[in-house]
């Protein structure tokens, strides 16, 4: 066998050798998906149903709480804001509350009336100056990410049931954007 021979079969197995690398690769990245945080790629209706109701309270809460900050607060690019997130949380919790219809469910979480209360007295509260609110928020969710994380976990998870992962997906977007307004804001009236 020539030398020419030679350099095209090693040139061919080194082809080889990186295909099959690549492959390797997203082979192990599908096995890891698969696996999940919660044992298996699909979680039960259940489950998600479940993560749906909370996150619904929670925006629900949200949607309160801000609305009564936007009535007490006295900054107004804040307040401008405010009113936006107010909205997009209050559609969140209508959004997830007809997914979890549609999934057979029935919205029944409710926030325990302690952590309702104080978030309520902490947003509408006139003791704190606006300032002083957004920098706890902001110190609330030190990382957007880990903030994050567990919509696009549960997301990640739900390639069998895609309406509900890309309305998880969509909604992650806008708390993205929510979580950067208060960092925003907190650096314009922080300093």
């Amino acid at each position: 066998m020539s030398d020419a021979a030679l350099k095209r079969i090693e040139k061919a197995v080194q082809r080889l050798a990186a295909q099959q690398d690549e492959i390797c690769e997203r082979i192990a990245g599908i096995e890891a998906r698969v696996a999940g945080p919660g044992g298996s790629q699909d979680p039960t209706r259940d489950e998600v149903i479940a993560f749906l109701d909370q996150f619904r309270a929670g925006e629900a809460l949200g949607e309160a709480s801000l609305g009564a900050w936007v009535a007490v607060c006295a900054t107004p690019c804040l307040r401008g804001g405010l009113r936006t997130v107010t909205t997009r949380e209050g559609s969140h919790a209508r959004l997830l509350a007809e997914r979890i219809k549609e999934l057979g469910g029935s919205p029944s979480y409710e926030v325990p009336e302690a952590v309702h209360d104080a978030a309520m007295q902490g947003a509408g509260g006139t003791d704190k100056s606006d300032a002083e609110k957004v920098k706890e928020f902001v110190e609330r969710f030190p990382d957007i990410d880990a903030t994050l994380a567990p919509i696009h976990q549960l997301a990640d998870r739900l390639d069998a049931d895609q309406e509900t992962q890309f309305l998880l997906r969509t909604i992650a977007q806008d708390e993205r954007s929510t979580l950067e307004f208060f960092r925003d804001a907190c650096a314009l009236l922080n300093g």
